[in-house]
């Protein structure tokens, strides 16, 4: 079934860099950015490549996909209903075919 709606997803707004931070520096940097981003922002460890182990603290707020994102979504979204109607319709006809009206 195709999701016609907006949605909401993460989008990576800054990294951060906390390391060797004393707690003090650490809380201002925090209670900035939640000035900026508001209290539901997320902390995630991102990777700097596929496969790597370099990793890095990245903050995401949730926000509602774009009219492009839900666009593109949607399309993909149809493609897949579509492909999935093609296979469920080629497996009933194999069925039936083997079957009959049994």
């Amino acid at each position: 079934m195709v999701n016609r709606e907006r949605m909401m997803s993460l989008r990576r707004m800054e990294t951060l860099d906390l390391d060797c931070s004393t707690l003090s520096d650490a809380l201002e940097t925090i209670q900035s950015l939640i000035d900026r981003y508001g209290p539901d922002a997320i902390m995630i460890y991102d990777y700097e490549e596929l496969y790597s182990e370099n990793k890095y603290l990245a903050l995401y707020v949730e926000v509602p996909e774009t009219d492009q994102e839900m666009a593109r979504r949607i399309k993909e979204e149809e493609r897949w209903e579509s492909e999935k109607t093609a296979r469920d319709r080629a497996e009933f006809e194999r069925l039936k075919a083997k079957f009959g009206d049994k």
